[in-house]
């Protein structure tokens, strides 16, 4: 019997992926602790993600609305990646 016949699909692990409300929420709060100067570090420990989740989130945003030309308020609604992936 081969290794991979062997091996069940059970012990094989789904992706985690942020719930769209879930990243806005923390994304709001990261940059409101971000513009009363705390560090990315400190934002990120703060709101429970790591911090290059964090920078990549935040990047998607002012991406989304350099490109789109959109009201932050809309960008915020949309969120900034459709499957953001979260800690590993």
């Amino acid at each position: 019997m081969d290794a991979i016949q062997c091996t069940s699909s059970m012990n094989v692990a789904e992706p985690f992926l942020w719930n769209r409300s879930e990243i806005a929420s923390r994304l709001i709060t990261a940059m409101a602790m971000a513009n009363e100067g705390e560090s990315q570090q400190e934002c990120a420990d703060q709101v429970g993600v790591p911090r290059t989740t964090l920078q990549n989130w935040r990047r998607n945003r002012v991406r989304l609305v350099q490109q789109a030309q959109l009201p932050d308020a809309t960008v915020q609604f949309f969120r900034v990646t459709p499957r953001a992936r979260g800690p590993t």
